[in-house]
């Protein structure tokens, strides 16, 4: 602990040199970011502060005004910065500075300015993740793709959204997989992992699809070459794209697998498997191996976790 406090004073000072001789020279942020950015490409990016959820609003942010960092980081919860004086505001990066945590790994401390004050901020990433903030540019591009197209579902209900006299209460909104819902309008949400949320209209009533729009302020092992958006929904119908028969699709809703599915109809019916091997031609779930033959399921194994044999469906 004594050997993390002494690293990390040391970071806070390079971070404090540094802001003090950038002062006056704010950089200018880009609209639109290249891609998925990794933390060490964040200077010069806007961000903007999430809508915490009710149980941690009281807490407020993990981020620290630049005279309370070190305090901050030594664990004391009065230095977090107020949940209300900072939900909705921008601020820019103007530094990340690595730092070690262990064998091979590294934190980057995250030092910012907000846009409309000038105050000096600084975070630490945990794990990768830098929690309570979005890539404004995400937030912007989600609004420019999404506000007033039909997009199709991939789950089989979303968090219901009821307005009540100014405030939202909600509660569950039951949907079919791959039925359309129209986006009436796009948000920050309150969870860094899915930072924007789509509110959609879907059979008359009003619900909530939270995404996540890039890679950025995701940990880099999570990474794939699809956007994370592409995990919740569908932009073309896709009992047109992918095929297959209404009993086919029924199956899928109802949360059962066949063979002759394929892969995507797999994932949809069941999710994400746990573990894949045999270059992706063989996916678990538990205690069913599913077998493939290029794109297609061609055989689904059960076996007992202890040891007994594998039979065959």
């Amino acid at each position: 602990m004594k050997v993390f406090c002494l690293r990390m004073v040391l970071v806070l000072s390079l971070i404090f040199v540094s802001a003090a001789g950038a002062a006056g020279s704010a950089e200018i942020p880009r609209e639109i970011p290249p891609g998925d950015l990794k933390i060490e490409q964040w200077a010069g990016q806007a961000f903007t502060f999430l809508a915490l959820t009710a149980d941690k609003q009281a807490g407020g942010y993990e981020i620290f005004t630049a005279d309370r960092a070190a305090q901050g980081f030594q664990g004391d919860r009065s230095a977090r910065i107020p949940y209300s004086e900072y939900v909705g505001k921008q601020v820019t990066v103007t530094e990340t500075v690595p730092f070690a945590v262990g064998y091979n790994q590294q934190e980057y401390m995250v030092n910012m300015t907000v846009n409309d004050t000038g105050e000096k901020l600084t975070g630490r990433t945990m794990r990768g993740q830098l929690e309570g903030l979005v890539l404004t540019a995400d937030l912007n591009s989600a609004r420019q793709q999404f506000l007033g197209k039909t997009v199709y579902s991939k789950s089989r209900e979303l968090s219901g959204l009821q307005d009540t006299g100014g405030d939202s209460m909600r509660m569950p909104v039951a949907v079919t997989i791959g039925s359309p819902m129209s986006v009436v309008d796009v948000y920050a949400g309150n969870q860094s992992q899915e930072p924007i949320l789509l509110v959609v209209l879907v059979n008359g009533r009003k619900a909530v699809l939270p995404i996540a729009y890039s890679w950025t302020n995701r940990p880099v092992e999570s990474w794939t070459q699809t956007p994370p958006w592409q995990e919740a929904l569908f932009m073309e119908d896709p009992r047109i794209s992918l095929g297959g028969s209404a009993d086919l699709w029924n199956e899928i809703q109802a949360g059962n697998i066949k063979e002759g599915m394929t892969k995507e109809q797999v994932r949809l019916s069941w999710g994400k498997p746990f573990q894949t091997e045999a270059n992706d031609s063989t996916w678990y779930y538990g205690s069913k191996k599913l077998n493939f033959r290029g794109n297609l399921l061609d055989s689904i194994e059960t076996f007992a976790n202890d040891s007994a044999a594998l039979s065959v469906h």
